[in-house]
Order: C-alpha cells, then structure tokens, then sequence
C-alpha cells in the first residue's frame, strides 16, 4: 500500500456531489491531467461550467487536500466506521465522491444524512476552486 502522500499526488481525478433529497445539488469534478474543474448544478442548468485548474487553484488543492483526511475518511465509511469519520446530521441529504487514481483504480464512498467530520475542510477547498457555494438549498 502506497504511503498517504503518495496516495494524494497520484490522484488523477476527484468527483464531489452533495444531494438533498428533492434530487437538487451539486457536482464538481477536477481533472488533474487535463487540468480541468467541471461544475454541475441541479438547481439551475444554466450555471453549469467547465474551467482551467489554473496553477494557483492547483496549489490550494495540493497545500489542503490531505489535510482534510479525504481518502480516509472514504476508506473508513467504507467499512461503516462512520461515529470515527462522520457526524449524523438531521438533514436527509447525501453525498458522493469518487477518487481515480493514475493507475486506474477507483476510491467511492457515500453516505446519506451522516457528513464527515472534515467535511467543511473540503467545501472550503471546493469553494475556493470554483468561486461557487458548494451548499444545498
């Protein structure tokens, strides 16, 4: 098994969505080697967009995302450690993420109406990437 680090800088693409039950949300996903960010939402077809991971965004994201403890938390919802990595929230909304690394593989986790504790860390980065509100309506 590769070290976290390691894990981190061999990410080849991140898809993040947030879902609320009445089916509105959002999805971002990043494209590291084709240094793209495309935004998807379910509130409004016309906000949809796809944009260049600029190299400033890509150090925010390179500075930040293993502090969020990303890949394992997924890994630990995974195997239902979720009073470890998670909170229970009242709102039945839900989320997704799917990791593809270099070599193909592929890291996905969900969970519905119980968010990771870390979760704000990774929104911040999100919003701080796309210039949009990464929140359910």
């Amino acid at each position: 098994m590769m070290k976290t680090d390691d894990r981190y800088s061999s990410i080849k693409t991140l898809e993040v969505e947030i879902s609320s039950f009445t089916g509105g949300g959002y999805k971002v996903r990043y494209d590291f080697a084709r240094k793209l960010i495309s935004w998807n939402d379910g509130y409004m077809w016309n906000n949809n967009f796809m944009k260049s991971l600029t190299p400033e965004k890509l150090q925010v994201i390179n500075d930040n995302l293993p502090g969020t403890g990303l890949l394992e938390w997924m890994e630990g919802y995974n195997r239902g450690e979720l009073a470890k990595y998670g909170a229970p929230t009242a709102n039945p909304s839900s989320w997704k993420i799917r990791v593809t690394f270099e070599d193909d593989t592929d890291l996905v986790s969900s969970h519905t109406k119980n968010f990771p504790k870390k979760w704000v860390k990774l929104k911040d980065i999100i919003e701080a990437t796309t210039e949009c509100c990464f929140r359910l309506r």
